[in-house]
C-alpha cells in the first residue's frame, strides 16, 4: 500500500501442484487482512479488484511489458529465482 503498487502472486502451480497451497495461503491472508485497503486505494482496478495470480512464464513477459512499473510480485522461491535470472 505504501508503495502504491498492484500486487501479484507468481507460481507455476499448473505444473508444480505443491505450489497450490502457497497461492491459497497468500490469497486467504490478502483477502482477510489487506484486500479492502487495496481496493479503497484503487490498486486492484486493473485486476478486477482481486489479488491476481500469474504463472511464472507469463510474469516474466509482464515484467518486460509493464515498463511504467506500478506492480509488485510475491513469488515462491523457485519462481523468484527464475524471474531474476531472465
Amino acid at each position: 500500500l505504501e508503495m502504491e503498487v498492484t500486487p501479484y502472486v507468481v507460481t507455476k502451480k499448473t505444473v508444480f501442484k505443491w505450489q497450490e497451497s502457497f497461492w491459497a495461503i497468500m490469497k486467504d491472508v490478502f483477502d482477510k487482512h489487506y484486500k479492502a485497503d487495496f481496493v479503497k486505494a484503487g490498486l486492484l482496478d486493473r485486476t478486477g479488484n482481486e489479488l491476481a495470480h500469474l504463472i511464472s512464464d507469463a510474469a516474466t513477459m509482464q515484467i518486460i511489458r509493464w515498463t511504467d512499473g506500478g506492480f509488485g510480485m510475491a513469488a515462491h522461491n523457485y519462481d523468484g529465482d527464475m524471474l531474476t535470472d531472465e
